[in-house]
């Protein structure tokens, strides 16, 4: 990895010129905070106002926010500058970390390639298995990234997962080509051993509506060592971010150990999606054992 070039401005931190909202004391247990496509590190001002006891650190992705200007990186390029400011502004070189949809593939990146730097992760609306619809999905998308920062198509966006006015703001700020890119390769994750075997707390959550992600969730617990999966009823992609007061405190609950919100349901596995996660897993394991699925639910606490 090439040297960091840092300038840390009150509560913002530069790192190779990618802007990051900064808040807490450096020593404090830290939380990185990935945000969305279209949306910045702001999206999670009221995340970082109430867990004032950590230090967070909340990066505009390139291409995204104050670092729209930044050049386009893929999903593992972008988790290895996460990476970075890990090991450079969190002393105990090692994070909680919450992300949420193209967050939330950079997060499933971090647990994949530097499992050893995460602490406890919180994962919502990002699964691991393939959508059949990715393609007529992704070409709309490429129909209609070319006018994102116009009023319209902003506020459509924006809509969909309850942005507020700063949001769209930021959102209307995008580089169009980050905005594809976020879609592409968060929709073409990457499954692998090591994420799989991570032993970090991981809850994988996603809104009722996520049909796709749902299963995809589901089956990853009954994989992985210590993950839960969860729901939350009547809401689709994006739809936590938009009642900030229960992701605050899901996330809040999660990263202390304590029990989950009661809106949250338990996600049950579902057997073809277990099967479907372990196809993919031999695929990418050439022949490597392949963890047996767990056969009841971890605990929340």
């Amino acid at each position: 990895m090439k040297a960091l070039d840092i300038e840390t401005t009150g509560t913002a931190t530069h790192v190779d010129g990618m802007y990051v909202h900064e808040s807490g004391a450096p020593g404090a247990p830290a939380i990185v905070f990935l945000h969305a496509a279209g949306a910045s590190g702001r999206m999670w001002r009221e995340h970082m106002a109430k867990l004032a006891e950590f230090h967070c650190l909340a990066p505009d992705l390139p291409g995204f926010g104050r670092s729209s200007h930044l050049a386009l990186l893929s999903r593992i390029e972008t988790a290895d500058l996460v990476v970075e400011l890990i090991e450079t502004r969190v002393p105990a070189r090692r994070a909680h970390v919450v992300g949420l949809s193209w967050g939330g593939a950079i997060a499933h990146a971090l647990l994949d390639r530097h499992p050893e730097l995460v602490d406890r992760a919180v994962i919502d609306g990002a699964g691991l298995l393939p959508w059949w619809g990715n393609g007529p999905f992704l070409i709309a998308i490429a129909m209609v990234s070319p006018f994102l920062r116009t009023r319209p198509v902003a506020n459509f966006f924006g809509d969909l997962v309850r942005m507020d006015e700063a949001g769209r703001a930021d959102l209307r700020a995008t580089s169009p080509r980050a905005f594809r890119r976020a879609f592409v390769e968060g929709f073409h994750p990457t499954v692998s051993r090591v994420e799989i075997g991570a032993t970090c707390p991981t809850l994988l959550v996603a809104g009722e509506k996520e049909t796709v992600v749902r299963p995809s969730n589901a089956a990853q617990a009954a994989l992985m060592p210590h993950a839960v999966a969860r729901f939350a009823a009547g809401l689709g992609h994006g739809g936590l971010a938009g009642r900030t007061e229960l992701h605050v405190r899901m996330v809040e609950a999660w990263l202390t150990g304590q029990e989950l919100p009661s809106e949250l349901s338990p996600e049950p596995p579902s057997p073809p999606a277990v099967k479907r996660l372990l196809r993919e897993l031999s695929r990418a394991s050439s022949g490597a054992q392949l963890p047996s699925p767990r056969t009841s639910s971890l605990p929340e606490r």
